[in-house]
């Protein structure tokens, strides 16, 4: 049965939502605190929110703003109860994640209506992967695919993409696409390889899927950079704000081909990366960038070598 997580610091308001939600056929959990309803969320999982703004101690703002910053409640669609009707705070609510308002007093028809609506939205994004999950089984079918050799270059390249998102500050929406678009990188030159086939053949597999919007536009820059990116794809990057994504996957994609002609040399293939960096124009604050990340952990790992 589905769970309503409702919390409100008025036993009153609160008994009256329990009883009203319960005899619409859902089940009910309670909290008068905002931690004690932070609690609540992670152990029970419930289906959907309704938060009173107005709480002792943490407001409900802050206990919207921490449930969709953890993980493992930031799915949860959150209505907020409010007696205050100002744009100013419906807008800071939206900002933080809540996903509706009700002013008090309640409409109950209202509120019935709004939950089996967002019953069946959050019904249809339970079956839907996330990012992250593809992310993960895209790196164990990848290592079932590749090398020893072509993993550790792989992998070092997951490894960097991370790292020069957090550095340049990037959302963790960016940062997913950027680490998307390396694994699937990787499987499409292991399919050219396998197949002798270049690298358009392969995205075919993309098309049915919705971030082919994006990912192709990404692929196709990394693949003409060197020849000069033509006006219509320039126009792409920039119409779904990829160009630092875009310089971040193309430093990438040819700082792991420099890797794998050097023999996995990081010394090496900077160098290399460099001076073609000054021959083409490469973003040079992404290289820049990679050569101090890069160079920082073989400092690390040469004080633990000793």
């Amino acid at each position: 049965m589905k769970t309503v997580l409702i919390v409100d610091d008025n036993i009153k308001n609160l008994d009256l939502f329990k009883d009203f939600v319960e005899s619409w056929g859902y089940e009910t959990v309670t909290a008068q605190q905002g931690k004690d309803a932070i609690s609540l969320a992670e152990r029970y999982l419930p289906d959907i929110i309704l938060l009173d703004v107005m709480l002792p101690g943490m407001s409900g703002y802050e206990v919207c703003r921490e449930l969709k910053e953890n993980t493992k409640t930031q799915h949860i669609p959150v209505v907020m109860i409010t007696v205050l009707n100002d744009i100013a705070d419906r807008i800071h609510g939206y900002k933080i994640g809540a996903d509706q308002f009700l002013v008090k007093p309640v409409d109950y028809n209202e509120l019935h209506a709004i939950l089996d609506s967002l019953f069946g939205k959050k019904s249809m994004f339970d079956e839907m992967e996330s990012r992250g999950t593809v992310i993960e089984s895209l790196n164990v079918l990848l290592k079932q695919c590749l090398s020893s050799e072509a993993v550790v270059v792989a992998d070092r390249k997951f490894h960097y993409c991370r790292k020069l998102c957090d550095y340049l500050n990037l959302s963790k929406n960016e940062t997913e696409q950027g680490l998307l678009l390396v694994r699937i990188q990787d499987i499409i030159a292991t399919l050219c390889k396998q197949k002798e086939t270049v690298p358009e053949d392969e995205m075919t597999f993309l098309e049915p899927l919705k971030m082919d919007k994006w990912v192709k536009p990404l692929l196709l820059y990394i693949r003409g950079y060197l020849n000069g990116v033509d006006e219509t794809l320039q126009r792409k990057i920039n119409e779904y704000h990829l160009e630092k994504l875009a310089g971040i996957s193309f430093v990438l994609d040819r700082y792991g081909s420099i890797l794998v002609s050097e023999n996995g040399d990081d010394n090496k293939a900077l160098l290399k990366l460099r001076q073609e960096c000054s021959q083409y124009a490469y973003p040079d604050d992404v290289v820049r960038l990679l050569e101090q990340i890069v160079n920082d952990e073989l400092f690390m790992k040469s004080l633990k070598d000793k």
